[in-house]
């Protein structure tokens, strides 16, 4: 084989090796290896002590359990002047204040200590330290399209996702690292026209349990890109 026969060969694998994109779907499965390389997820069994630093707001100190093999959550609070927990184990609650499961109103209602706030905190964390993995639930909407961006000053994969009636209404995007394949951040938004909802930087990932989760999220208005609520995992 001549040597302008080499060239021309080279320069087509090239062409075909750099036109190639990530399928969506693959871009998933990255993903989860990454924050996940020996499929300890589902066996997940850990208590977060976490932190948020919200604007105008009393910074708040509270940990968020999860025991995946027994179906448990659990949210607790501890000061020097309060202590409670909601619980949830195979969707039944349970709630105590100061190690009694006797709850005057009045405190319940400061504390927002009931069922249906235990429900609404298992949705939320059960989310967000369930991704990527929950981005192959059922009902989830995956784009096929992915963009090559720039996010939280990274090379990015941004990924749109959207759910079926009945699950979900926001649209998200999901920003994953180019060499890592690890989420860079996300952005959900409510109404298109309005362009509102916010965005997240996710930062320093460590290893729990041998799942690599961001110790930080910093949260910021889609509408001014304001940066207003930091969240600090602390252990």
């Amino acid at each position: 084989m001549n040597k302008s026969l080499l060239t021309s060969v080279f320069l087509l694998l090239s062409t075909f090796c750099f036109s190639q994109k990530i399928d969506a779907q693959d871009l998933i499965e990255k993903s989860i290896k990454a924050h996940d390389p020996n499929s300890k997820f589902e066996k997940l069994k850990y208590a977060f002590e976490y932190q948020i630093v919200r604007d105008g707001a009393p910074t708040r100190n509270f940990e968020v359990a999860f025991n995946r093999p027994k179906d448990i959550f659990a949210y607790s609070v501890k000061s020097d002047s309060v202590s409670f927990q909601q619980k949830l184990e195979k969707g039944v609650c349970d709630l105590t204040l100061n190690e009694s499961k006797i709850i005057p109103e009045i405190s319940a209602k400061r504390y927002q200590i009931d069922c249906e706030r235990t429900k609404y905190l298992k949705s939320v964390y059960t989310y967000l330290f369930g991704l990527p993995f929950k981005l192959k639930d059922p009902g989830v909407v995956i784009s096929d399209e992915i963009k090559e961006v720039r996010f939280n000053q990274k090379d990015s994969y941004e990924l749109a996702v959207s759910f079926e009636k009945g699950i979900g209404t926001d649209r998200w995007f999901f920003y994953f690292d180019q060499s890592t394949y690890l989420l860079n951040g996300y952005k959900f938004i409510h109404d298109s026209a309005k362009n509102d909802g916010e965005f997240i930087f996710l930062e320093d990932y460590h290893s729990y349990n041998g799942i690599f989760y961001p110790r930080i999220k910093k949260w910021h208005w889609n509408q001014t890109e304001e940066h207003f609520r930091t969240d600090k995992i602390l252990n």
